[in-house]
């Protein structure tokens, strides 16, 4: 169970990275759209949100693969 729980968090990390890396793509083209009078601050403001937000989840996951990596090596005797 241990091992199947750190390999899940581990799969995540690399979907969060790459959701983190379209809500930074999204924000510099919403600023661009911004600054040319394309858009509204709305935009960008949702833009900001969401980078935010998918900052707050890439920490989140890299955390519980931390706490899980952790958790297995404690079960398998490599930590105490």
């Amino acid at each position: 169970m241990g091992w199947l729980n750190a390999s899940n968090a581990y799969q995540r990390l690399a979907l969060t990275a790459e959701l983190l890396a379209q809500a930074t793509l999204a924000l510099d083209l919403a600023r661009t759209r911004c600054d040319l009078g394309l858009s509204s601050i709305v935009e960008l403001s949702q833009a900001q949100l969401n980078q935010t937000s998918a900052q707050v989840t890439d920490a989140s996951a890299r955390y519980d693969y931390q706490l899980q990596r952790s958790v297995l090596d404690y079960q398998t005797g490599l930590r105490r």
